[in-house]
């Protein structure tokens, strides 16, 4: 049996101890995070609340999400924001308000109310998540609580799939637009219904387009993906890019902007 050597011995002992220093320094970060996680969880009814509805709800600010999935969610409504300056937007199952308070300060809209079915969480956004130029309110998104053409920007994310009446949902996004805004929605591409709980429908590009058409004068369809080692990532890096006929099967989700019909359109055109 060979002897180890001193040097030999004195390798080793350094390497058993670099391994230690790793896993003390893994163990100390996962000790912050849950440090991090039970303040902005538990300190407050309102991030208890989140806690216990975390599969259901997110806030990608607070630290107790997947960093992948947060910058996923949050991705979409830095795209949206670029639509917004100066609007009147409305954001549609606007959850824990996140999104609605980026379309305000990044989005620089003139105002923004998001509306959510959920009273908890409009207390939630309320808040965490509200500004000057900002009002939330409880309401469906087939029973939408404002006026006919009250609206510049309806932002309405991840909502058509978590309801039956999909048709009704967007005839109600159309009606509280003026004419000639814009609706930026989203949804998953083909997600199985299995490892969605909460979803009710499935779309791939073509129905999504198919539900939203007879609504509006002009789509534009985008691929987001997260980057993520989710399997309906399909590999692909993280971004949002025109959807083609080549690389549509690769969505984790659609993006579109739909441009609600404008008599005064026409009239420039006769």
């Amino acid at each position: 049996m060979e002897t180890k050597t001193t040097e030999q011995k004195v390798a080793d002992a350094l390497h058993y101890i670099r391994n230690q220093r790793e896993q003390l320094a893994q163990l100390r970060d996962r000790v912050s995070r849950l440090e991090n996680l039970l303040e902005h969880c538990l300190g407050s009814a309102e991030g208890l609340w989140l806690f216990q509805n975390r599969s259901e709800r997110m806030d990608p600010t607070v630290p107790i999400f997947d960093p992948g999935r947060a910058e996923f969610h949050l991705a979409r409504y830095r795209f949206a924001a670029g639509y917004a300056a100066g609007k009147e937007v409305v954001d549609i199952a606007c959850g824990t308000g996140y999104g609605s308070e980026l379309l305000a300060a990044a989005g620089k809209a003139a105002s923004v109310t998001g509306i959510d079915i959920c009273p908890e969480a409009i207390h939630y956004a309320r808040s965490k998540h509200c500004q000057a130029n900002m009002g939330y309110l409880v309401g469906s998104v087939t029973a939408i609580p404002l006026p006919d053409e009250s609206s510049d920007v309806v932002v309405s994310f991840e909502t058509i799939e978590h309801v039956e009446e999909d048709g009704q949902a967007v005839a109600e996004y159309t009606r509280v637009l003026r004419p000639g805004g814009l609706l930026i929605c989203s949804t998953p591409n083909g997600w199985p219904l299995e490892i969605a709980p909460h979803h009710k429908k499935v779309f791939d590009r073509d129905s999504f387009v198919r539900l939203l058409q007879p609504h509006f004068a002009a789509i534009e369809l985008f691929n987001q993906n997260s980057g993520t080692p989710f399997p309906y990532n399909h590999g692909q890096p993280a971004g949002i890019q025109p959807t083609t006929d080549q690389n549509h099967a690769l969505a984790e989700c659609f993006l579109a902007v739909c441009k609600k019909p404008d008599p005064r359109d026409r009239n420039l055109d006769s």
